[in-house]
């Protein structure tokens, strides 16, 4: 309210007009200092500020930007709508500054819809929904109509939305004889736009810009009340089970700095934290919990400011998401499973060493035609039998190698497995129980059965034509799944993949 009108109002001695003005200005600057998290004498911005949405976001400090993988992304960053690839419906209450000495109920409310259109190919749309309520004074509603897509060069993803923007002051007795509210009612409203830009080019990296409020809407109940713009850059580093984020965002006159970071262990919890550090002596920690299943996620976050607000015992938001339709498969932005990973790499291999087996065909049979000048076409040959070569060595040699290995631990397991059943068989056999003879027994002549004999275990063997380390183990030991007891002895000796050459000395085992 201005000073001169209050210096008038009190030269005419309308002390009681005076009073409710008050009232009403004080119950508002209070929801407002709140929202700032500022000292109690300083105010920046009249409505509107930013109190996040998304209790994952939230747990991060906020750091989004250049995340914005899921249906958050209608607030934080509307580019990134174009990674959700399924439909999601997601949903965060919080109670804002528990513990207040003056008992104030601070509510905050985020509902979004993200809904890909054709699986994405033709883009994402969302709608938001975020309110803040002090009960029994005032209310804000915002909401946001977004839409996000792949454009111009792979990973990099465009988007925008379209915003309302409501306030509601609410009406008692001494507001209804303000002159004030009088003249220009209770609420107001406006229209606001963001914009936004994502961009991954590849699965670790992604960047992100947001440029909030672009047209600066006046939300003011009868004086100018603008929402000044707010600029928001940031960076991710992703990996399967870890996300670590940072960012920048600068309004008006304030400067914030956020980080955050987010861990998977088991695959369905995640571990979340981040810190924020800015004007106005703004300082505060986040943490936060998670589960995420397949087509259901549930978000704890905290929030407890350092530095600004006193006495409180910090924030809450309780979120979850639930997503629908069939999982399709993975985008090139995101990460492969193992199985996957090493699946898609041998079909690749393969694909590659076909086609260059087709050129060398091809080649040949055009030098067997005269086609070709000999010494060009035989010196083609060899090169492309090179490369072939080249190609089945090294990169098919180390998955062939990891096969092996887990062949050795999968044999490995077997017998330890069959070792454990003897034993339990054994244990568990029923004793022989002896019979009181009462006629001397009848000698009958034992029956001789042949039973082939095992050859002797040699301390040294020379491997023969045709022997694999199966049949060496059959042969000596009656169990072709001891093979790995001679590989581990002789590990030094047996070349990549198990392999053993005509003449070669192995070492056996004599147990």
């Amino acid at each position: 309210m201005p000073i001169k009108r209050v210096q008038r109002n009190l030269c005419l001695g309308n002390i009681f007009s005076i009073a409710i003005r008050l009232r009403m200005f004080f119950s508002v600057l209070l929801c407002l200092i709140l929202l700032q998290t500022a000292h109690q004498t300083s105010i920046a911005f009249a409505a509107f500020e930013d109190i996040g949405a998304g209790a994952r976001a939230i747990g991060m400090a906020s750091a989004f930007t250049a995340v914005a993988d899921d249906a958050n992304a209608i607030y934080y960053n509307p580019a990134g709508l174009a990674q959700v690839r399924r439909t999601e419906l997601t949903g965060t209450y919080g109670k804002l500054y528990v513990g207040l000495k003056d008992n104030s109920n601070i509510g905050s409310g985020y509902v979004g819809v993200a809904q890909p259109l054709m699986f994405g190919k033709l883009g994402t749309l969302g709608i938001g929904w975020v309110s803040l309520n002090l009960e029994g004074a005032y209310r804000e509603d915002l909401v946001s109509f977004s839409y996000g897509k792949e454009m111009f060069v792979n990973g990099l993803f465009l988007g925008g939305s379209g915003k309302v923007l409501k306030r509601n002051f609410v009406g008692d007795i001494y507001t209804q004889i303000d002159p004030l509210f009088i003249q220009n009612g209770y609420n107001t409203t406006n229209y606001s736009a963001d914009l936004g830009l994502l961009y991954r080019p590849s699965a670790i990296y992604s960047y992100g810009l947001m440029l909030r409020d672009i047209n600066q809407p006046d939300v003011g109940l009868g004086s100018q009340d603008k929402v000044p713009m707010e600029i928001l850059g940031g960076f991710a580093y992703h990996q399967p089970t870890l996300i670590f984020d940072g960012e920048l965002s600068h309004k008006d006159q304030d400067t914030l700095v956020s980080m955050g970071l987010e861990k998977f262990v088991f695959k369905y919890a995640g571990f979340r934290s981040g810190f924020t550090a800015g004007s106005r002596n703004r300082r505060e920690v986040t943490a936060g919990l998670g589960y995420k299943g397949d087509n259901i996620s549930v978000d704890y976050s905290f929030i407890f400011p350092l530095g600004g607000i006193a006495s409180t015992a910090g924030t809450h938001r309780f979120g979850f998401t639930i997503r629908f339709g069939k999982k399709i498969e993975k985008a090139r932005w995101e990460f492969e499973e193992e199985e996957q990973l090493v699946e898609r790499l041998l079909e690749e291999k393969s694909a590659q060493i076909s086609s260059m087996e087709k050129e060398l065909d091809s080649l040949k049979d055009e030098n067997r035609s005269d086609r070709l000048e000999s010494t060009w076409a035989r010196n083609r040959i060899l090169k492309l039998e090179d490369k072939l070569r080249d190609e089945e060595t090294k990169d098919l040699e180390d998955m062939k190698s990891k096969l092996f290995e887990s062949k050795i631990e999968t044999d490995r397991m077997k017998q330890k497995i069959k070792d454990m059943e003897d034993k339990i068989q054994r244990l568990t056999a029923p004793h022989a129980v002896p019979v009181q003879k009462l006629t001397p027994p009848v000698e009958t002549p034992p029956v001789q059965v042949q039973t082939p004999e095992k050859p002797q275990i040699p301390l040294n063997y020379v491997v023969q034509e045709g022997d694999t380390l199966q049949s060496i183990a059959k042969k000596f030991y009656g169990n072709p799944d001891r093979w790995v007891e001679i590989y581990e002895m002789n590990s030094e000796r047996i070349e990549r993949g198990g392999t053993i050459r005509s003449g070669q000395f192995l070492v056996m085992p004599q147990k």
